[in-house]
């Protein structure tokens, strides 16, 4: 499931861009993103590099991300039918995994994208974040891989 935390890192990096309502007084309430960002202790110079990477590979996400939603409906479609062509089925689900392929190797670009801007410390503490937002994979062995320059 290393493209689900991937893609979990990714949602991480876009979520960095959604507005901020929370004051400076009140950190329960700030955007995660922009903890992580705090955190991170971005220079100025970073966070612009982090806005620029996002905005050039969010049109692709969102394209695939749509293009796979309605891949699925139509299996639940076809599905529904009293007679379901079993082999739309599997044309659609083969489609969905060639979306899913091409959205895993975008997403290993763009956090090398990310990797290039960060130190080595800021990715290490990245990827412990992001594993540690991913749930019960990755962690120490997704730190220990970015610290090695895996």
């Amino acid at each position: 499931m290393r493209s689900s935390r991937i893609i979990l890192c990714i949602a991480l990096l876009s979520a960095m861009l959604a507005p901020v309502s929370a004051t400076a007084d009140d950190k329960r309430d700030e955007h995660p993103a922009r903890r992580m960002w705090a955190e991170l202790n971005l220079t100025a110079d970073q966070e612009a590099q982090f806005k620029e990477i996002n905005a050039r590979h969010a049109p692709a996400r969102r394209e695939n991300t749509q293009r796979i939603e309605e891949l699925r409906e139509k299996i639940n479609q076809e599905i529904l039918r009293d007679k379901p062509s079993k082999s739309m089925l599997i044309q659609y689900a083969g489609t969905i995994g060639e979306l899913q392929k091409k959205m895993s190797l975008a997403s290993v670009n763009h956090l090398l994208d990310v990797k290039s801007v960060l130190t080595p410390e800021q990715f290490k503490t990245f990827v412990s974040m992001s594993s540690a937002a991913g749930g019960k994979r990755g962690g120490k062995r997704a730190a220990e891989s970015a610290e090695g320059g895996e």
